[in-house]
This record gives C-alpha cells, sequence and structure tokens, in this order.
C-alpha cells in the first residue's frame, strides 16, 4: 500500500525565483515613481523578499519550506509595508495579497488556513491604516478586504478539498501575475473560481459554499442548499439542534428567496440563530438552483455584497449540478465517471427503462488519441451528442464514453449505435476504424447498477468482435457465440490464477485467503447471493492484471521509482483486458477494476470515491489490504493481526468504506483462531 501525500507544503526554488523577480520589479518601480527618502521601508521590505527568496532556492532554512503559514506571513507582512508606504488604500500594489494568499493552498490545516487568511486581510488593513491613519478604512478598502477574505477562502478550500487543484492554482497564479492591473475587478476575478468549482462533485460543492460564507459572513451559521435536496450546513457554538434542509423554516427561507429572486432576511430566531439572511443562487432573471443561508450576526450591506459575489460563482456550477452530480471532467467538459453512476445508480432507483451505451475509440482512433487531442475528440463529440436533450452523455474512460438513454428498445439502441459510429467517423476524417459500440436494455426493473455494467462490458468485448462493431443484451443476459469460455466458472478462474501462479509462486495463498475472507465479510453485511458469488471470483482474480506487470518490477525487493509504481497501477486495467472476453467473469470485472479505488477519492485507476465504489470493491479492499499486512515476507508486511486491525481501522473514513470496516471486526472476533488457520 503506498500512501497518498493531500498536499505538498514545501517551498519550491520556482517560487524562491519568482519572489527575487517580484522585489527587483518592485524596487526597481518605487524607485521611479517615489523619492528615496520616503519609501527607505519599502525598500527594506524588498531585500527581505529578495533574501526570503534567494533562501527558498538554496533550500534553506526548513522552516521558511516546511510550514505553509509561515511562508505566508512573511509575504504578507513584507507586502503590507509595500502597501504601506506607496498609498496605502490607492496602492497600485494591493494585487500583491493576492499572490501572497496563494501559499494558502499548501496548508493542509484548517486552523492555519483560517490564520493566514486573518494575516492577510489583517496586514491590508493595518497597511492602510498605517498609511492614512484609521479613518482609512471606508467601503472601498473593506470591500478589498473582502475580496481578499474570499479570495483566501476560495483557494484554501480548493487546496484542503482537491489536490488536483494545484498546478490549475498555480496557473492562476500565473494570471494574476501577467494581468495585476485587473486584480481589484472584483466580479472578474471571482468569477475564475467557476470552472474549477464544476469539477467539484455537487456535495464537495455545497460543502464548499457553506464553508465559504461561513469564512466570508463571519456568523455563527453557514448553510447552503439545491432546490433538490443536496445540502450541507457550518455551525459554530454550543447549539443542541443544527437547523439543517430539513427544519421547515430553513426550507421556507430557501423556496422564499428563490421565488424573490433577492436577498431575503428573517427577524425569525430559529433553534437559538437570529439574523438570517437568504440569498438565491441562479441567474438573474432566470430559475434559481438554490440558496446560502448565514446568520449568528448582523450582517452589513459588505458582507452581503461579498455572499452575493459567492453565489453568483456557484450559480454556473450548479446549473450542471443535475446533470453531473459527481462533477464535469475538466479536460473535456463531460459529466464524468462518478457523475454518470451516479446518475444510472438513480435512474435504476426509480424503475425506469434505459439503454446505456459505451463507445470504446481507443483502438478505431489511436492516432486521435495522443496526449490533449484524444481529449478535444471526446469533448468535440460529446458536444455533439449532448445537443439532443433525449440522451445524456459522460466520459467514462481514458478512450470512451457512455450514453444513457430513456427507454428500452434495441432496433432503436442499433440505430442510435450506429450513428454515433458516423459521427465518430465525422469528427476524425473517415480514415479510423469503426470504433465498437456496447449496449445493455434495461426494462425498468429494479436492477444492480454492477449487473448493468458487467453486461455492457460484455457486450462491449462482443462488439469489438464483430464486423459491424455493435452488440447489445438485456441486463444480466450472455451471448454463447461471444463466450470465451467452455467450463464452469471456477475452472476458468483456477486457469487463470494458475497463469498468475507461474509468474509469481508466492501469490497463490495470498489471492486464496482474500476470496474467503472477502466472502466471510460479505455475509457478515448480508449481501445477496449474486455479490457473494462476485466477491468469490472477484477475490481470486483481483491481481491478476499482475500477469502483464513486468518481472523486473513485479518482484523488485526495495522500493519502486515513480516510473515502476506508474507500471504497476496499470495492473486493475490490465485484469480488466484479461477477464472482459469471459462472460462468466463478469460480475469479478468491477472488484478487478477498483480494488484500489480508496473511500476518499485519492485511489486508482479512477479516483472514485465513496458510494461510487462499487460496493464489492470496497470489500475486497479490506480483505486485499488485511491480508497483505498479517502474511509473512515476501509477499505481505508480516504484522500481527491485531496491528493489521488497527491500522486498517485508523484508515476507515479515508482508504476504507467504515460498513466493510466494521464487518472485517465482527468477522474477526467471531472466527477467531479458525481464520488464522484459514489463512496459512
Amino acid at each position: 500500500m503506498r500512501p497518498t501525500t493531500v498536499a505538498q507544503t514545501a517551498a519550491t526554488p520556482k517560487s524562491g525565483l519568482l519572489r527575487v523577480a517580484l522585489a527587483a520589479a518592485v524596487a526597481l518601480l518605487v524607485g521611479q515613481a517615489w523619492p528615496p527618502s520616503e519609501v527607505g521601508l519599502v525598500y527594506l521590505a524588498a531585500g527581505l523578499a529578495a533574501l526570503f527568496g534567494a533562501l527558498s532556492v538554496a533550500g534553506r532554512p526548513r522552516i521558511l519550506l516546511g510550514d505553509g503559514l509561515v511562508r505566508v506571513v512573511l509575504d504578507c507582512v513584507l507586502v503590507g509595508v509595500l502597501v504601506a508606504y506607496t498609498g496605502g488604500t490607492g496602492s497600485p500594489f494591493f494585487p500583491l495579497f493576492f499572490l501572497a494568499a496563494l501559499g494558502i493552498i499548501s496548508i493542509e490545516a484548517r486552523a492555519k488556513a483560517a490564520a493566514a487568511t486573518a494575516v492577510a486581510v489583517g496586514g491590508y488593513l493595518a497597511a492602510v491604516a498605517v498609511a492614512a491613519g484609521p479613518g482609512a478604512l471606508g467601503a472601498g478598502t473593506i470591500s478589498k478586504a473582502a475580496l481578499l477574505a474570499i479570495f483566501c477562502a476560495v483557494v484554501g478550500a480548493l487546496g484542503s478539498g482537491m489536490q488536483g487543484l494545484k498546478k490549475l492554482a498555480v496557473g492562476l497564479s500565473s494570471t494574476l501575475a501577467n494581468e495585476i492591473d485587473r486584480v481589484e475587478k472584483d466580479e472578474g476575478l471571482i468569477s475564475k473560481f467557476g470552472p474549477l468549482l464544476e469539477t467539484l462533485s455537487l456535495e464537495e460543492m455545497l460543502r464548499w459554499a457553506a464553508e465559504t460564507a461561513h469564512s466570508v459572513g463571519g456568523g455563527s451559521y453557514a448553510h447552503s442548499a439545491v432546490l433538490g435536496g443536496g445540502h450541507s450546513t457550518v455551525l459554530e457554538g454550543d447549539f443542541d439542534v443544527c437547523p439543517s434542509w430539513w427544519h421547515p423554516s430553513i426550507q421556507r427561507l430557501v423556496l422564499w428567496s428563490c421565488r424573490e429572486g433577492e436577498t431575503v432576511r428573517s427577524e425569525e430566531e430559529i433553534l437559538g440563530i437570529k439574523g438570517l439572511v437568504a440569498i438565491p443562487i441562479g441567474p438573474e432573471g432566470g430559475e434559481k438552483y438554490g440558496a446560502l443561508i448565514v446568520g449568528g450576526k448582523q450582517f452589513t450591506v459588505e458582507d452581503e455584497r461579498a455572499l452575493n459575489l459567492l453565489a453568483d460563482v456557484l450559480a454556473p456550477a450548479l446549473k450542471n449540478a443535475e446533470e453531473a452530480p459527481g462533477g464535469l471532467d475538466r479536460l473535456t467538459g463531460l459529466p464524468n465517471r462518478a457523475a454518470f453512476h451516479r446518475v444510472l445508480g438513480r435512474e435504476l432507483s426509480r424503475e425506469r427503462a434505459l439503454t446505456v451505451l459505451v463507445v470504446d475509440l481507443e483502438r478505431s482512433c489511436e492516432e486521435h488519441l495522443t496526449p490533449g487531442l484524444g481529449d478535444a475528440l471526446l469533448g468535440r463529440i460529446g458536444a455533439r451528442l449532448r445537443n439532443s436533450r433525449r440522451q445524456r452523455v459522460f466520459r467514462h474512460g481514458d478512450a470512451e464514453f457512455a450514453v444513457l438513454l430513456s427507454g428500452a428498445d434495441e432496433p432503436r439502441a442499433r440505430r442510435i449505435a450506429v450513428g454515433i459510429q458516423q459521427l465518430v467517423a465525422e469528427e476524425t476524417g473517415g480514415s479510423s476504424p469503426t470504433p465498437p459500440v456496447g449496449f445493455v436494455l434495461v426494462d425498468g426493473g429494479s436492477e444492480d447498477p454492477n449487473a448493468v455494467l458487467g453486461t455492457i462490458r460484455s457486450a462491449l468485448e462482443a462488439a469489438r468482435g464483430r464486423s459491424e462493431g455493435v452488440a447489445g443484451f438485456p441486463v444480466g443476459a450472455t451471448a454463447p457465440e461471444d463466450s470465451a469460455g467452455s467450463g464452469p466458472v471456477e475452472g476458468i478462474a483456477e486457469s487463470l490464477v494458475g497463469a498468475l501462479k507461474a509468474k509469481d509462486p508466492d501469490i497463490e495463498t495470498h489471492l486464496r485467503a482474500v476470496s474467503r475472507l472477502a466472502v466471510l465479510i460479505g455475509r457478515e453485511m448480508s449481501l445477496p447471493r449474486e455479490q457473494i458469488e462476485a466477491l468469490s471470483i472477484g477475490g481470486l482474480l483481483h491481481d491478476v492484471g499482475k500477469i502483464g506487470i513486468p518481472d523486473l518490477v513485479l518482484h523488485k525487493p526495495g522500493r519502486l521509482t515513480d516510473a515502476e509504481y506508474k507500471a504497476m497501477k496499470r495492473h486493475p486495467i490490465m485484469g480488466v483486458e484479461i477477464v472482459s472476453p469471459t462472460e462468466e467473469l463478469a460480475p469479478a470485472l468491477p472488484i478487478i477494476n477498483y480494488h484500489h479505488e480508496r473511500f476518499d477519492g485519492n485511489g486508482y485507476p479512477e479516483g472514485l470515491r465513496g458510494e461510487d465504489i462499487p460496493l464489492v470493491a470496497r470489500v475486497v479492499s479490506v480483505a486485499d489490504a488485511y491480508d497483505t499486512m498479517i502474511r509473512d515476507r515476501p509477499y505481505g508486511y508480516g504484522v500481527s493481526r491485531e496491528a493489521a486491525l488497527e491500522e486498517v481501522e485508523d484508515n476507515s473514513g479515508t482508504q476504507f468504506d467504515p460498513r466493510v470496516v466494521r464487518a472485517l471486526r465482527e468477522v474477526l472476533e467471531d472466527a477467531g483462531d479458525r481464520w488464522a488457520d484459514s489463512t496459512g
């Protein structure tokens, strides 16, 4: 198990060079506009900034490199001196506070991030007070301070919730450096965060909104809600009950503000919280998606303005929440795989008739799938398909997209599949082979999403072997002419285990132990028979993709290099490719593909999180981790069973599903020495 780092906090030589360059530029600009006798402290601050940058480049001292809060404090103090002695509230160097505040994205602890925000905002207010006295803190200054606070809150929230946004934050830093004169335009600056928010799931978006509203507004209560029922709450203080979306008065405020289309104030005290204000979220003059509600203080006009700016940022992102509840794929603009799983589960729970198609572009459009071009191709095709309101399109993999249709009509599904193939031919110039399209028909009964996904994989593999490139089945059905197996499921699985054992003799005992433990956990959780059978076969085959891993990597005794670890991380995908042609093994595919996903979304190969990870894969993930830790080397870590269970429980809610972890403890406590005997 390789640890995943949430955020990297060390300063880099590039950031040090940027500080040196900015310090030199500031000194040059100040020397041209102010007499040296008036700005001596500015030159001192510029010199200290250059020294700070040089030390960062040199890698010393460690306190400057390892603590993001220290770096933000130093930057804000130096910028505060610059602003104080170059005009205060009218200083052209005010935007440098935003560059200093970008350091908050590297701070993991919320308390430190809040402290850094306070330093940035307080530093600006102090600089204005030094320049012109406390009386200079007028509406313009407070507006800039509120904008800076919003910026800090956004950077902090994105830094703690999405490590993938770090590169985008660096890009934002470059934008701010190149267009520094535009920073004072409030709406223009905040609107830059809209595309970033669209990559978040609905829950993450609402959580970010509530936390940011709480930070910006300053009250004890903040709540974000959409009319479809999603919501998130932040509450400070000692309250017995928290007024959430289910409280009638909160629902009334949300609906009232959405109906009126403007800010609504309430004099009602709800569970001890006074001064409630509701700000609608949605396009001006159009239908509203939900509202922000804050309370616990008397909110000023400046507070409302800042919260309305926040609502404006949220509106475009929430517009896509119904279609993409798991967020948008940043590279193609299509709803991502997590969104597909959620929408599919939602539609199946409503027992609606559906058709699901998956199109594989990898083999037919290989020359178009180089980095960047492949994303652009998927984006163009998806955009054209989404023009029809009757079909929803999702990115389903590196070179795959899924289409969800209402109704289960096979002739219609085949017509649409052929239409998609023609569209792909148009986008690729007609020179590429026909892409395979697999589809599954759901008649409207209550179906397991895993059964739908397993059938679509079988259909896609069947389509690859047909001249027309199209194949589809009713959910759960198989096609005898496409079946690669001629014996029982267990016999096929044993053959694959034998092939893997020939490559890695030490792995067989581990595979069988994981299979047995996964079945015991599944029974403890009262899973249905079909899922128990999937756990038995999937646990046995979860690492079958290691057949395709080079021996030098698979058997390396020491730590893997980044390139070697990247190669090792491909084994789930390779396992799916090996098992997919055998329809009898389709129930094991979710386990093989997703057993290295993490509950917090930091796993691989697709970064699924929480309930988006198939339950059977979450079970095998726990069984695999536990057995790997207790097994004697060379395959495992050789720790005690008590220590292994403690490690698994320590990672409950981050790496593992808490419900599965609880079931593991029950199994181990019930089985006792019997389980120890079975793993030998």
